[in-house]
Parts: C-alpha cells; sequence; structure tokens
C-alpha cells in the first residue's frame, strides 16, 4: 500500500510539472511573438515614414521649381511607389494621400507645402488580420521656405584659393545689416590690403567667416573668423527664367532716354554718348550683356527688373556668354522687382557664364536687390559703388578702387527659398 502511494505521488507530481513546462512554454512562445510583432511594426513604420518623407520631400522640389499641383503629386507618388507602397496595393490594406496643400497640421493651406499620408496593416506573427494593433499610420510635410544666412557679401569659391576675397588700398567696405563669407580654404582666403584699415568697416556684431585664412589689416571689432565650415551656395539651383511668350529683341531702340522693355535681348544693352537707359519693369535676358560704359546710365521705372545674363544659346547649352558692367561714368540706380518668382532679385548671371561681372568707371551706381554671380569674379573698379538695402554673391571678390556700401536687409533681397522637409 505504501509502495502504491509512493508511485501515485511521484505521477502527480511528474504530472504537474509537464502542466508547468507546458504554461512557461506557451508563455515564452507568446513573449518571443510580441517581440517579433513589435520588431516588424518599428522596421514596418520606419521604412513607411522614409517612403512619406521621400514623396512629401519630391513634392516640395517640384513646387519650387515652378511645377503644377498635379506635377507635384505625381513626383510624391512615383518616390512611394520607389519605396513598394501603392494606393490600393496589398489586397486593398495601403492607402497614399498626398495633399497639396496640406489638408491639416501647421501648415494648412500653404501652397509651397505638401502632405503624405501613408497607412497599412502589417502582417505580424501574433496579430495577421486587420486590428488597431498592426495598424500603422506615418505622416510627412514638406515645402519651401525662405532662408536668410545673413550674409551681406559671398565669395563662393570653395577651392584652395588664394585672394578669393581681396580689397586693395584704394578700395573700401561700410557694410550694415550683415557680414562677409569667403569659402576658400586657401591659407591667405581674404585679403585686405587696406592698410590702416580705415575704410574697412563692418557693423556690429556681424564679422567675417572664412574657411580658410586671412591676412592684411582689419579693424579690431571684425577680425576674420577662420577655420570655419564652408557655407552652401544659396541660390544653388535657383530656376532660371523661361523664354516662352517672350520678345526676342535683336536691336535696341532709339531715342533718349532709350527706354527699352522685358524680353530677350541678342544684342548688348548700351547707350552711347550720354544716352540714359530706361528699363521698364520685368524680366530681361541678355546674352549679349550690358555695358554702362561712356556717359550712359542705367535706369529701372517703377516696379523694378530681374536681370538674367546668358549664353546666346540658352536655353539650350552652349554659346558665348557677354560680361557686364553696370557702371560707367554717369549715374545708374536700378531696383529689383518686389513680387514674383525673383522678388528682391537684381542680378542674376547664368552658372554656364564665366565673364567677369564688373562695377567700374567713374559714376556711380546704387542698386536694390541682390547680385548673384556664380561662377565668375565681381570687380569693383571706380570711384563710388554704392548698394542700398542689397547682396553681393559671387565666385571671388576684388574690391580694387570701388567704395563698396552695402546696407543688407533680408527684407529688401532675395532669400533663397530651399525645400525641406517640415513635419
Amino acid at each position: 500500500m505504501r509502495t502504491f502511494a509512493r508511485f501515485w505521488s511521484r505521477e502527480g507530481q511528474g504530472g504537474q510539472a509537464i502542466v508547468m513546462v507546458a504554461l512557461s512554454s506557451m508563455t515564452m512562445l507568446f513573449a518571443v511573438g510580441l517581440a517579433i510583432d513589435a520588431g516588424q511594426l518599428f522596421s514596418a513604420r520606419r521604412t513607411m515614414q522614409e517612403a512619406a518623407d521621400a514623396g512629401a520631400y519630391a513634392a516640395a522640389v517640384v513646387l519650387y521649381q515652378g511645377g503644377t499641383v498635379a506635377q507635384a503629386r505625381a513626383a510624391a507618388i512615383g518616390d512611394i511607389q520607389r519605396n513598394a507602397y501603392v494606393h490600393g496595393g496589398d489586397g486593398g490594406l495601403t492607402n497614399v494621400i498626398v495633399n497639396t496643400p496640406p489638408a491639416s497640421g501647421p501648415y494648412t493651406g500653404y501652397a509651397t507645402y505638401a502632405e503624405v499620408i501613408i497607412n497599412t496593416y502589417v502582417r505580424t506573427a501574433l496579430v495577421p488580420g486587420q486590428s488597431t494593433l498592426n495598424f500603422v499610420q506615418v505622416r510627412a510635410v514638406a515645402g519651401a521656405e525662405p532662408l536668410n544666412n545673413g550674409y551681406a557679401i559671398m565669395s563662393l569659391e570653395r577651392g584652395n584659393v588664394q585672394n578669393a576675397f581681396r580689397v586693395r588700398n584704394n578700395g573700401s567696405i561700410d557694410l550694415t545689416g550683415g557680414g562677409i563669407l569667403v569659402n576658400s580654404t586657401h591659407s591667405q582666403a581674404i585679403y585686405s590690403q587696406q592698410c590702416p584699415p580705415n575704410a574697412f568697416n563692418i557693423e556690429e556684431p556681424h564679422g567675417i567667416d572664412v574657411a580658410g585664412g586671412a591676412s592684411g589689416c582689419f579693424p579690431a571689432s571684425t577680425t576674420p573668423n577662420t577655420s570655419q565650415p564652408q557655407q552652401a551656395d544659396p541660390f544653388a539651383g535657383f530656376p532660371t527664367p523661361s523664354t516662352s511668350g517672350m520678345t526676342v529683341y535683336n536691336s535696341l531702340p532709339g531715342g533718349n532716354p532709350m527706354i527699352v522693355s522685358p524680353g530677350i535681348y541678342t544684342v548688348k544693352l548700351q547707350g552711347s554718348g550720354n544716352t540714359q537707359i530706361h528699363m521698364q519693369s520685368g524680366i530681361y535676358i541678355l546674352k549679349a550683356g550690358m555695358d554702362g560704359a561712356g556717359n550712359s546710365g542705367f535706369t529701372s521705372l517703377p516696379g523694378g527688373v530681374f536681370i538674367f545674363n546668358t549664353t546666346m544659346n540658352y536655353p539650350n547649352p552652349g554659346g558665348t556668354c557677354g560680361s557686364i558692367n553696370v557702371v560707367g561714368n554717369a549715374t545708374s540706380d536700378l531696383k529689383a522687382m518686389t513680387t514674383g518668382t525673383y522678388a528682391n532679385f537684381l542680378m542674376y548671371q547664368d552658372p554656364a557664364c564665366t565673364a567677369t561681372m564688373s562695377a567700374s568707371g567713374n559714376g556711380t551706381f546704387a542698386g536694390t536687390g541682390t547680385i548673384y554671380v556664380p561662377n565668375a569674379a565681381f570687380v569693383f573698379d571706380g570711384n563710388n559703388a554704392t548698394l542700398t538695402g542689397s547682396q553681393l554673391v559671387a565666385k571671388t571678390v576684388d574690391i580694387q578702387n570701388g567704395n563698396v556700401t552695402i546696407d543688407f536687409n533680408a527684407g529688401t533681397t532675395a532669400q533663397p527659398i530651399l525645400p525641406r522637409l517640415a513635419e
């Protein structure tokens, strides 16, 4: 009898152990399943977010470049599909929504922004069907907005180039509202021969940022900050003007003043003798350059102008490029337009042009707006050159005999409008 009891007790304990092992195994399997599901959901969310970000950014770039809402939506959907998310895909479980402008959030109604929403049910080990437990939704918003870098003068040359920014002993600088950037990495990237530096003035707290080194004389309050990070070209990729519907001029009108109209000019825009050139408001595409030599001067009429200096074959590649000299012996006064794509953008030289842009002569130049010469030098070589409420952005800058006065103001200069992820 005792033997049977001992046998029965051992069997009972064995059965309980089996149950405990089974329960423990199920618990561990459930925990492993949860871990696998969590990993699948995390991975899916991350992949979906990357797809949404790419789609929103693609739409923003199209809008930034002047494309239509339909083109922006197509660009977004195309990028999202390349990331393997298709509206109505996966048996109808996946939804891709592109709103331009966004339908929710702080950018609701902003025409230069796009919103992308992707949602789907992720098949997991524990919840293979449709449930709130495996529903994943992501959202991204991107758009184009102004970026003010605070530099009144920028020398964009990024190589190891000596004297990428130079002020000679007969040149002078007076800057308010902004400082100077020099991207060159040379040990003498900026060189000031203005010694003593009586005519080299930059309003505090603005200063000089140089990727390389500095040499020469500088005021104590504006000692260059050397070995600074290079800055991007603020207008890289900025859209060039369309030639569609524009009038082509192969000759200049007569009269004094000579009144010219917006359009495409295959002849150099210039006067002779004491001719004053009055430019009606609008966009000018110059294929042979512009010259204020002699006693002629340029004046923009109310509404302002945008001047694009380019090659003879534009908009096709190739061809020669004329130069621009904005100062002769007379007074020139050019103001940028204040509305549209080129608001506060006075002059834009095609990156394909390497011809020096200059302000030289015995006259004066007063201009408002940004002057952008991305792949050429800008040279001041005259008795006076005044840029009021303006900005100079060039590959290199050489101030020889010019007196450069710039009152930089972000509200009256072109602000690069760059696409970015906003949400």
